[in-house]
């Protein structure tokens, strides 16, 4: 006679229960590259501070939904320069000699983070409800 076999597995990170799963072993990702005019000259800590949040804001986001992170990076282009960059932990902040007490009046703003978990149409979504958000805080 045959024994049963009931194995146990535990449940994978990419594993989901709801409907934004990507059962695709391949990140999705979300890129973008605008060019931004501002209303008003900003400064380059205003600015600063906004897209770091958004990436603390895509980094809660996977965070909840058990997402991995694979790379989230911004680069603003301007007068000077910004780099932002996380794996899911620090972000780490790079910058041109003159961005610290630069006045910004437009830049090239180009987003892009990698994600492991949900479909590239959630991630879009999410990433530029998020973006918007930052982009309306700086009055851009």
């Amino acid at each position: 006679m045959s024994e049963q076999r009931h194995d146990y597995f535990p449940m994978h990170p990419f594993q989901h229960s709801h409907t934004g799963e990507n059962p695709d072993p391949e990140p999705a990702i979300f890129s973008e590259t605008k060019s931004l005019e501002l209303l008003q000259r900003v400064n380059s800590e205003a600015i600063q501070h906004a897209l770091t949040q958004w990436v603390d804001e895509i980094k809660d986001w996977a965070k909840d939904n058990s997402y991995l992170i694979g790379h989230i990076k911004i680069f603003a282009e301007g007068q000077e320069n910004l780099w932002l960059s996380s794996t899911g932990k620090d972000i780490h902040v790079k910058h041109s000699p003159g961005w610290q007490d630069s006045l910004l009046d437009k830049m090239t703003l180009s987003v892009t983070a990698i994600i492991f978990g949900p479909t590239k149409t959630i991630l879009e979504e999410a990433a530029q409800a998020k973006l918007q958000v930052i982009l309306k805080s700086l009055e851009i």
